[in-house]
């Protein structure tokens, strides 16, 4: 910790033994220093240093790996076992989670029944094809207008009642071979991006509407009528900040309902 002789500002330095497990960019910011160690962290399991069901070293080691406190690192370690990255095991240490349906899910998907329980839709695929983006989708992606995207259709059950009208657009450059096998494609993106891919979703960004239903609305999802949906925009990004995804998802919320906890 330096001061850098500005009033009311700390500089943070993180310094490494191994140069190649955290990105130089990460090493001077003013971001809280626990969340530095826990970006770090990610970036190292999303590198494949520990895979799914392998022990990190112990929080001692870790500590005088990146020169902070046990607390500090303890810290960065709660937040990723609260997000169900990380397994906390009593006497054994710590363990990067196995990815399953609920863990891919649990930090994005924030739909609730009428008695406050949390619902996880099933997903039926409707298309995958390659296309071309156009300007506002190459914009969100951050590519070239007219460059390969592709394009997923799915529409989301819960109850045995389509409540999800749902579109998914991804850089192609990023998923080389993926399969366009619409039985192949598992229910949680996610799992599947990581799994497959490497890529490791670890935060999205949000932007939440009322919308009247279009046609594919009308043809998805049973008995809406002129109801007004819930329109959700997501822009999901890797442990580099880079973007993974574009999504839209317009929800009949007649029996469910979105929840947004702030703390």
């Amino acid at each position: 910790m330096v001061d850098n002789g500005k009033k009311g500002r700390v500089v943070y330095y993180i310094f490494h033994k191994r140069e190649d497990t955290m990105p130089s960019a990460r090493t001077l910011t003013f971001t809280p220093l626990y969340s530095q160690i826990k970006a770090s962290i990610l970036s190292r399991i999303a590198g494949g240093e520990w895979g799914p069901g392998s022990f990190l070293p112990s929080e001692i080691a870790l500590a005088q790996e990146y020169g902070v406190s046990q607390g500090t690192l303890r810290k960065a370690l709660n937040e990723l076992t609260l997000e169900k990255r990380l397994v906390r095991f009593q006497g054994k240490g710590t363990a990067v989670a196995v990815l399953d349906a609920d863990s891919s899910l649990f930090p994005f998907f924030m739909l609730y029944d009428a008695d406050g329980n949390r619902v996880y839709p099933l997903s039926h695929t409707d298309s995958i094809l390659h296309d071309r983006a156009s300007e506002a989708e190459a914009s969100c992606l951050g590519i070239e207008s007219g460059a390969e995207v592709i394009r997923i259709h799915r529409v989301r059950v819960l109850e045995e009642k389509p409540v999800i009208n749902e579109q998914v657009i991804l850089p192609a450059f990023r998923f080389p071979g993926f399969d366009l096998d619409l039985n192949r494609l598992p229910n949680t993106l996610y799992e599947f991006y990581y799994q497959k891919f490497g890529i490791m979703v670890i935060r999205a960004r949000e932007e939440l509407g009322a919308v009247l239903p279009g046609p594919s609305d009308h043809k998805y999802l049973h008995g809406i009528s002129g109801k007004p949906l819930l329109e959700v925009r997501r822009k999901a990004f890797d442990v580099d900040g880079n973007i993974v995804e574009l999504r839209l998802s317009r929800i009949d919320t007649e029996r469910h309902h979105y929840r947004i906890e702030l703390h």
